[in-house]
């Protein structure tokens, strides 16, 4: 009798002691000895994400600083610049206070900064200068442009004076009686020049020529072309 009385707690203290040896043995393997307590391993790692947080907000800080420089050096946009709606300039030029909807435009020592609105005038421009040029009369349309000469005509058009029809890119270009261009031929081409008058362009001009006002010996001619006659 007294020996199964001691037998049942010593068989239940050998399974008791079995079982955390091999708890242990897991937690070694699990994490094993480095040298370093566990409380100075999370230590040392939570000090090296707060160095790695610091030198991303360092770079942070530096980008914004180069930015407020670089915006305090910059030009600001002048009122004549608004009004006129544009100013030339690279496109590193571009002024503080230059509206977001500003387009840059490359154009050689020409290149600016403008305004769409005026881009889309462009052509209108260009038609209007080719009318007078041409000794037309041009109306602008109030939906095409906010001129302050403009007519509250459906579309803005070039009125072409008479024996002569308006010619896309060209201006009004003298026409015969049938109503067909009179085009330049390959003599005037050469020589430079040819007799009419502002309302005598003829088909096919080059553009950079130029009307010269001398009465009935009044010409179409090169730029810069020294005529006597």
């Amino acid at each position: 009798m007294i020996t199964m009385k001691y037998l049942i707690p010593a068989l239940f203290l050998t399974i008791v002691l079995t079982v955390c040896f091999d708890g242990k043995s897991d937690y070694s393997e699990n994490f094993p000895r480095t040298g370093i307590p566990a409380p100075a391993r999370q230590a040392n790692m939570l000090n090296t994400g707060q160095l790695f947080d610091l030198e991303a907000d360092y770079q942070k800080v530096n980008d914004i600083l180069a930015d407020i420089s670089a915006q305090i050096h910059q030009p600001n946009i002048l009122k004549t610049d608004v009004l006129r709606g544009w100013y030339l300039g690279a496109r590193t030029d571009k002024k503080y206070g230059t509206p977001d909807t500003w387009i840059f435009v490359e154009n050689g020592e020409n290149s600016k900064w403008i305004s769409p609105h005026l881009l889309d005038e462009e052509p209108l421009a260009d038609d209007r200068s080719l009318c007078k040029k041409t000794a037309g009369t041009y109306y602008a349309s109030c939906l095409q442009t906010s001129d302050q000469d403009c007519e509250y005509v459906g579309e803005s058009y070039c009125q072409c004076p008479a024996e002569t029809k308006w010619k896309e890119s060209q201006g009004c270009i003298l026409v015969t009686e049938r109503g067909s261009y009179v085009a330049i031929n390959n003599r005037e081409l050469e020589q430079g020049w040819y007799f009419g008058f502002s309302n005598e362009k003829k088909l096919n001009t080059p553009v950079d020529w130029v009307w010269i006002e001398t009465g009935r010996k009044s010409v179409w001619q090169k730029p810069q072309l020294n005529l006597i006659f």
